[in-house]
């Protein structure tokens, strides 16, 4: 006798779909949210950082752009 396949149905969409954010429900209990403080630091850090970045990026600008303007006034 051949056996007999059974195939399990899906649920609905509907079904689906709340399924889905009971789950997202239940990983957000999970999370650890930052302290005001540690938001508060994290954002000090963050906005030092850039500061830092803008600056360095800054001076490579004026640098190169020096750079070539001495270049092109050679070649003319």
């Amino acid at each position: 006798m051949a056996k007999q396949i059974t195939v399990e149905k899906r649920p609905g969409i509907i079904a689906r779909i709340q399924t889905f954010f009971e789950d997202i429900v239940n990983e957000l209990k999970k999370v650890t949210w930052p302290t005001r403080e540690d938001l508060v630091a994290s954002t000090k850090v963050t906005l030092f950082l850039l500061l830092v970045m803008a600056s360095i990026i800054f001076v490579y600008d004026r640098v190169f752009g020096f750079l070539i303007m001495q270049i092109l006034s050679f070649a003319s």
